[in-house]
């Protein structure tokens, strides 16, 4: 388990993580397609897709932080789940 020291290094390693499933998902597909098992494939593409969503959602998130301050993303954050 690594030492996470803030918010951005959380974002960053979460992101990293899920590059490492997409490429573990993509040698999967292969093994499945190499014994004809279409099902595996569709389902590991779903999940793929999902990891995809995921990294793209941290991404936006890092952009905010960048654009507008930790500071300002956590209150934002803080009021958003009060709502």
């Amino acid at each position: 388990m690594k030492n996470i020291k803030s918010i951005s290094e959380m974002i960053r390693n979460c992101n990293d993580d899920k590059f490492e499933a997409i490429r573990i998902y993509e040698e999967a597909i292969e093994h499945a397609r190499e014994v004809n098992d279409q099902g595996t494939v569709n389902l590991l593409i779903k999940l793929i897709k999902m990891e995809e969503d995921r990294i793209d959602w941290t991404e936006k998130q890092y952009a905010i932080i960048k654009k507008i301050g930790m500071k300002n993303f956590l209150i934002n954050q803080s009021e958003s789940m009060l709502n």
